[in-house]
């Protein structure tokens, strides 16, 4: 009777001792963070052009309304180079180095062109998935993007392939 007193308490001791731990702070890399980051972005913005659709608002005319509560906190004044610049750093952080590089280009017409890697956003955006697609999400963006080059005194055009997305910016 003793042994199994002794065994009893034991077992119980070991419950309360490891059971302590139910919950811990996980040992999360830089790149995992960057990347869940990233991810949650995505999803959250899918799920806004989702609902929009819902309200029989297109893509695109989403991304116009995004475009119109975020023109202002660009600056006016910053024009075209801080619209490139922005929008160059912007897109950066939206990709991890797994992605490939992203290639800026100052064309003879002073316009700049940037090649990114569309890796970066697809893989987030797989097909089939629940809120948007990889396609609605670039009509997103594209009107996001117009509405606040306007804003700054610029244009932007986007043109996606396979391998690259790539966006035009101009002076009007």
């Amino acid at each position: 009777m003793r042994k199994l007193l002794i065994i009893t308490a034991l077992v119980l001791f070991a419950g309360v001792a490891f059971g302590q731990e139910k919950f811990s702070v996980p040992d999360i890399s830089p790149a995992q963070k960057h990347n869940l980051t990233n991810y949650q972005f995505m999803i959250m913005h899918a799920a806004g052009i989702n609902f929009a659709k819902t309200q029989d608002i297109s893509p695109y005319e989403y991304g116009k309304y995004l475009g119109s509560l975020f023109a202002p906190s660009w600056g006016k004044e910053t024009g075209f180079d801080g619209f490139a610049n922005g929008l160059i750093y912007n897109w950066e952080t939206f990709k991890t180095d797994e992605d490939g590089p992203m290639v800026i280009v100052e064309n003879d017409d002073g316009s700049v062109t940037v090649k990114y890697p569309v890796i970066a956003w697809k893989k987030y955006l797989p097909d089939g998935n629940l809120y948007a697609s990889f396609e609605e999400s670039m009509e997103s963006i594209k009107g996001l993007g117009e509405t606040i080059a306007d804003y700054l005194g610029c244009t932007i055009s986007q043109k996606i392939d396979q391998e690259s997305i790539y966006f035009t910016i101009n002076k009007k």
